[in-house]
Parts: structure tokens; C-alpha cells; sequence
């Protein structure tokens, strides 16, 4: 697999089983992904420089306000959201015209957000929001209840904007930097409770690095687990289970959280989407090659976010901190070729009944939306494979392991329905009504009904790819936190974690804004320096 698939955007789902992934799976669960081969929901995880930053969707999404202050009133000391914003800044070069002048946005840092390029949909989608009470909004501003158009880590000629290629590609000729690829890191190396280096495997040889200052571990909420736990840094019950001496006895592992999502697909009697000649068609390929322009420099075929706030309780707390993300893509799966069923394996009589719907409809043009309960209550664990440790570890998701997640997932389903039944979109010839879309596999229930949609979500519902949370950041003498807020690993000197595992709670949204956040904000913690001051000043009084 080349870089061009890394590179361009559209392509995002070849890179996945590729050299690039290493390709985790979940553990089976019970009574759910019933529509997935072996029952288990696959993980693709970047394997190359930039992490799964190259690999990944592009959706630029930071988080809600509220989800930072809930961190730092759960003892993570600076982080509430005006701590984090100025990091988001720092990072950010905003290349959509109508954000230049935001305050919540930024010019002139390593990482470009552009928009993406629309349909017609996009005007449907924001009319049929407004049916029903929702605005168009900047989900990365100051409010973010409302539609959403999507903002991309991709730069202005078209190209996926990596942390490797923003971030490090820039100043690969810097003395102090060493890059070494291909080398696969077994283990911290602590002495007298001390990190004193890592042990790396590369070229089927083990070597020594020493670190005269600091171990900073970065590979994800999977991988920094595994590498701490290998470490003897872990619960102690595992590790002893597993034959590994114990260093500290820690929470490692535990409190995995992800974004699960179901969907809804619908047929529409409008052209302008998504489609093959639209993409690689002699024009789009033209347009792409020559300025970057056409569909191949887009976040695949996502067009539009929206952001629901539907428990009443929490509006009482936390007034717009939403609840449900729906993703808006102008294509229909059944039209979607080997790429998507590359993304999900699901089971052969799952992608017949989609095959055979595309020649039902006549290969009819249509789009999706995903829905996803973006505040998970179940707790998952990211475990040592006992029989081989340094192998791929085991993930045990446990989706809608508490019982109040698939009711927000089927809340979120109601609304996203009432806004498919706009006039709005009931003009584009939308019809919820469509029987024909029923999966068999739930055809003893009423279409539709709260009995169907449960039924369709244990078939069909996966993961929207954002784990986080196995390396618990907070209080020093919280008994279920990893790392303090510093990002220093209990007990250990010499060690920190920088990555999405030390998010206390998984953000409002897709995670790789808020990781990118937590690496910058991780510098200055490291270098024990403040490179935001300026930031600082012109947030005081938002």
C-alpha cells in the first residue's frame, strides 16, 4: 500500500488492513455486532508515523466546553476548557473564510482545517434542521447544538493533514530529533521506581534506548496500555495472572470508552451526490491532480455534522453539551464498493441483503447518517493476551454493557428520524416509511418500532473508531487514575503519557482534535515553559 492512500483523503478506508494498521479486533460480546463476522467489531489503529492521525476520517471537532470543566472539576487541574482552548489555537491554521475572524478559531498554526466540499444536501440538511428547532453552527465555537458543517485536517492542495505531516515533517532536519521507523517498542525500562529508557525491537534485534530525562509514551489507548503493562506497570491481580513482575500496581487498561454508532440509510430523488465518476471520473481526477479541488480531497463522502441535546437532566447541568453526533455522508452503503466492505466485515447475509436492496432500488442515489451516543456509561478494558503478552492485546469493549446507552442510542435514533421526516427532506423524496430497508434479520418486529430499531442496533451498530480513557488522568490519590495532570504516571518518575488514553471522559465529538490538544499542552508541561500567554489574553473575557 502506497502513501498516496495515506495522502488523499477520499481513499481514507484502503489504508485500513493495510501495512499501515495493526488491525485490533474486540473480544465477542454478547447480543451484539450479531451482524459481524465472529461477532467482533474491528479496530483500525495507525501503524506508521502520525498514528492513526494518518489513517483516519479527518473530522476536526474539538469537544464541548463542558467536557473539559467536568475533567478539571474531577481533579485535573488545568484543563477546564479555558486552559485547553489556547492549545486548540496554537495548533490551528483555519483556512474557511467565513472563521478567519472567529475568536474560537486561528491562523498561522501547523495544522490546517479546511471545509469540505458540498452538495445540495447540505442546504436539505440545514433546512430540515431548522424545521425542527436546529441552527446552523460552528460546533467548534460557542455553541454546538445544531448542524454542523464538517471542518477537515486536510490542507489547502488537497492533502490528508497528518500530525506527521504537519507537525513533524516541518522540522525533521532538527538536531535534536531522531526518528527511528520500524522499531517496535516492548517495553519501559524502570530502575528504583525510575524510567531509565525503553527496550525496542528493529531489524529482529532488541536494543536499549536510555532517556537522561523522561519517557513520554504516545502510542494510544490501546498500545499505551499494553507497553505500560509489559512494563509491570498495571493492576496487579492481571499482571500476576500473566507472569509479569509488578512495578506499580495501577488502574492500566481499565475505563475504555468509545463512540458506538447505528444508522439510518434513505433514498433520495436528487443527483448532486456522491458518486464513482463524480470521484475518479476524468474531471474530478483532473481537478485534484492539478489544484487539489474535486471530491478526492475530501473526508470520504461526510458532508455535515449534527449535535443533539436530549436528556432533560443533563440540559439542567449542562446546558448544550450534546448527548448525540449524527455524521451525514452523500452516499448510500449499498452503493459503496470493496472499500467499505474492507471497513466493515460484516457477514455475508448482512452484505447480500445490501447488494440486493442496491438492485431493488435500481441503483438509486441516496445518503446515510450515522447516529452516535457520545457519552457512554459502559466501561470497557484493554487486557494482556495471557498467552501471548506481547501480542495483540485483548479489547473487551463491553458496548451497551449499562443499559441506559442503548436508550440514548434509540433516543438519538427518534430524533434523527423526526428530522429525516422534514418537509425538507420528505421534498428530496426521502421516505422513512420505506419497508424495504427492514434487515430480515429483525423482521418479526414492527418497522421502526422500539423493538426493531434495539434489534437493528445489536445487529449492525460498530464502533465510530474513537477509544480513549485506558490511562486515566486526575487526582494523585484517585484510585482509579494512571497519570496526574501533569501526565506523570504515578509512582514512576521519568514517565508520562501524552495521547488519547488519559482522557478522564471520552470529548463531545470525534477525538483526534482534543489528542492533538492533549500533545500540545503536553509539551509545555514537559518543557515546564507556557507558549499560550498571548492566547490566554485574548480569551480572557469570551
Amino acid at each position: 500500500m502506497g502513501d498516496m492512500f495515506l495522502s488523499t483523503p477520499f481513499v481514507y478506508a484502503l489504508s485500513q488492513h493495510s501495512k499501515h494498521d495493526w488491525e485490533f479486533y474486540t473480544v465477542k460480546q454478547h447480543n451484539i455486532m450479531l451482524g459481524f463476522k465472529e461477532e467482533r467489531n474491528y479496530w483500525p489503529r495507525g501503524k506508521c508515523l502520525g498514528g492513526t492521525s494518518s489513517l483516519n476520517g479527518m473530522v476536526y471537532v474539538r469537544g464541548s466546553k463542558y467536557d473539559f470543566d467536568e475533567w478539571a472539576a474531577e481533579g485535573c487541574d488545568g484543563w477546564s476548557y479555558k486552559d485547553v482552548l489556547p492549545y486548540f489555537l496554537k495548533s490551528e491554521h483555519i483556512l474557511i473564510d467565513g472563521l478567519k475572524d472567529s475568536r474560537y478559531h486561528n491562523s498561522g498554526g501547523p495544522l490546517p482545517i479546511s471545509a469540505n466540499k458540498m452538495t445540495s444536501l447540505s442546504d436539505t440538511i440545514s433546512k430540515a434542521g431548522e424545521e425542527i428547532g436546529y441552527q446552523n453552527v460552528d460546533c467548534n465555537g460557542a455553541e454546538m447544538i445544531g448542524i454542523c458543517p464538517i471542518q477537515g485536517t486536510i490542507t489547502a492542495n488537497g492533502l490528508r493533514a497528518s500530525t506527521s505531516r504537519s507537525f513533524l515533517r516541518p522540522v525533521m532536519d532538527r538536531k535534536n530529533l531522531h526518528i527511528s521507523i520500524h522499531s517496535h517498542v516492548q517495553k519501559v525500562l524502570i530502575e528504583n521506581k525510575r524510567a531509565t529508557g525503553v527496550s525496542v525491537i528493529k531489524d529482529n534485534r532488541t536494543l536499549t534506548v536510555k532517556a537522561r530525562k523522561e519517557v513520554i509514551l504516545s502510542a494510544g489507548s490501546v498500545m499505551s496500555p499494553q507497553i505500560l503493562m509489559l512494563s509491570g506497570i498495571g493492576p496487579k491481580a492481571h499482571l500476576d495472572d500473566v507472569g509479569i513482575n509488578v512495578v506499580a500496581d495501577l488502574p492500566v487498561g481499565r475505563n475504555l470508552q468509545d463512540h458506538l454508532y447505528a444508522a439510518f440509510t434513505c433514498n433520495t430523488n436528487t443527483t448532486d451526490l456522491v458518486t464513482t465518476s463524480a470521484v475518479i471520473g476524468p474531471s474530478g481526477l483532473f481537478k485534484y491532480l492539478w489544484n487539489g479541488n474535486g471530491w478526492l480531497g475530501n473526508t470520504g463522502t461526510l458532508i455535515d455534522l449534527a449535535f443533539f441535546q436530549l436528556d432533560e437532566e443533563m440540559k439542567k447541568t449542562r446546558p448544550g453539551r450534546p448527548d448525540i453526533q449524527l455524521h451525514f455522508a452523500s452516499a448510500l452503503v449499498e452503493n459503496s464498493g470493496d472499500d467499505l466492505k474492507n471497513m466493515f466485515p460484516l457477514k455475508d447475509e448482512v452484505w447480500d441483503y445490501l447488494d440486493r436492496l442496491k438492485v431493488e432500488k435500481g441503483g438509486k442515489l441516496g445518503f446515510s447518517v450515522t447516529v452516535n451516543d457520545l457519552h457512554p456509561k459502559s466501561r470497557g478494558i484493554v487486557k494482556l493476551n495471557k498467552t501471548n503478552p506481547h501480542g495483540h492485546p485483548e479489547i473487551i469493549a463491553n458496548y451497551l454493557h449499562h443499559p441506559d446507552d442503548l436508550k440514548m442510542l434509540m433516543k438519538g435514533m427518534r430524533e434523527t428520524l423526526r428530522l429525516l421526516n422534514t418537509k425538507a427532506m420528505k421534498g428530496i423524496g426521502v421516505d422513512t416509511e420505506d419497508r424495504d430497508r427492514a434487515f430480515p434479520q429483525c423482521s418479526q418486529f414492527e418497522y421502526l418500532s422500539d423493538d426493531y430499531l434495539e434489534c437493528a442496533i445489536r445487529l449492525v451498530a460498530t464502533t465510530n473508531y474513537h477509544p480513549t480513557s485506558t490511562c486515566r488522568m486526575g487526582k494523585l490519590d484517585h484510585p482509579d487514575t494512571v497519570v496526574d495532570p501533569q501526565l506523570r504516571v504515578k509512582g514512576i518518575q521519568g514517565l508520562r503519557v501524552a495521547d488519547a488514553s488519559v482522557m478522564p471522559t471520552i470529548t463531545s465529538g470525534n477525538t483526534n482534535a482534543p489528542t492533538i490538544m492533549i500533545a500540545e499542552k503536553a509539551a509545555d508541561l514537559i518543557r515546564g515553559v507556557d507558549t499560550v500567554k498571548h492566547f490566554k489574553m485574548k480569551l480572557n473575557n469570551l
